[in-house]
């Protein structure tokens, strides 16, 4: 078992190793949190693929902000980043509601999961996936460029880059949402 002052080590490693530019430290961390954090943005949102969508844009941001965040707490600062992009999403969609009572869910009490029959899933779908598709999704996800920057270096149009970008992640939602309900339900 983890402790909690053992996982504050390594994630202070962690942040130290991603405020460097390590893909292998963000990858980790993409893959120590990505469902537990699925599963909070799910008990706002009420809707999995929004929920995969809101967790993907937050790590997103971490990459493309690493080098200037100050972070204290790494599971703390994923949290409330999940929280308030699904906050803000309800507000988008004019539906919000009431949700004090999971506002004050503290980041201890969020479930963790053992990601690594996950993330083999989601590395057998991403090489499903047509070449060119892969590497437009890589360079977003791991290189953490914007699409205009990936459609200047593959000499595409950004509107191309962001229509692929769509087509993979829909693709990848369809293949694992079978293995993330059993990873849920367990």
């Amino acid at each position: 078992m983890i402790h909690d002052s053992e996982r504050l080590s390594d994630d202070k490693e962690l942040l130290l190793k991603l405020k460097k530019g390590d893909k292998n430290a963000f990858e980790e961390i993409f893959n120590k949190y990505y469902s537990s954090l699925v599963f909070f943005a799910l008990n706002y949102l009420n809707d999995k693929d929004l929920s995969e969508s809101i967790v993907q844009e937050v790590f997103v941001k971490l990459w493309e902000k690493r080098e200037f965040l100050e972070i204290r707490s790494l599971k703390s600062y994923l949290v409330v980043s999940a929280r308030n992009r699904c906050h803000n999403e309800l507000k988008r969609q004019g539906v919000v509601r009431t949700y004090e009572k999971r506002k004050d869910i503290k980041a201890e009490e969020w479930p963790e999961f053992s990601d690594k029959l996950y993330l083999e899933k989601i590395y057998e779908v991403i090489g499903e996936l047509p070449p060119a598709r892969q590497k437009i999704l890589k360079m977003k996800l791991l290189d953490g460029l914007k699409y205009r920057e990936i459609a200047e270096k593959l000499s595409i149009s950004p509107k191309t880059v962001e229509v692929q970008m769509g087509k993979a992640l829909k693709y990848l939602r369809e293949k694992l949402m079978p293995l993330k309900k059993q990873i849920l339900n367990n």
